[in-house]
């Protein structure tokens, strides 16, 4: 009777103890959440912001799904995500700086760049900034 009573009381701790990591598991939240800025440094337009998260995809960016997918083909690298096909910028300069900061896999990412412009920051890494 005591070998039985040790076999359920073992078994309803193992039971305890998976049903309080399960919780943990799913608390760990997205697989990216990134925050995104694109500042003028003189004149031109507004500042503007965005947040994106990847995995599942959502945040404030209006085209999520392709930005992640961008970053998803380059390991969350902002600066080797290509320029959008068929999209050109103009000339004119009025430098924005274009910023990133966050997770990707759980792993810390910065990126800062100067466009020439808005226009160009919009383009210049996909649809990362295209918000």
């Amino acid at each position: 009777m005591a070998r039985v009573m040790v076999r359920v009381v073992v078994g309803m701790s193992l039971v305890a103890g998976c049903a309080a990591v399960a919780p943990a598991a799913s608390a760990a939240g997205p697989g990216a959440t990134i925050r995104l800025g694109v500042v003028p440094r003189e004149g031109g337009p507004a500042a503007r912001f965005a947040t994106l998260t990847c995995d599942p995809v959502g945040g404030t960016h209006p085209d999520a799904a392709a930005a992640c997918a961008e970053l998803a083909e380059v390991n969350g690298d902002v600066g080797r995500v290509p320029p959008q096909r068929g999209r050109f910028c103009s000339a004119v300069w009025l430098p924005v700086d274009a910023t990133a900061s966050g997770t990707w896999q759980g792993r810390p990412i910065e990126f800062s760049e100067v466009d020439s412009n808005d226009g160009c920051a919009r383009i210049a890494h996909g649809h990362v900034f295209d918000f």
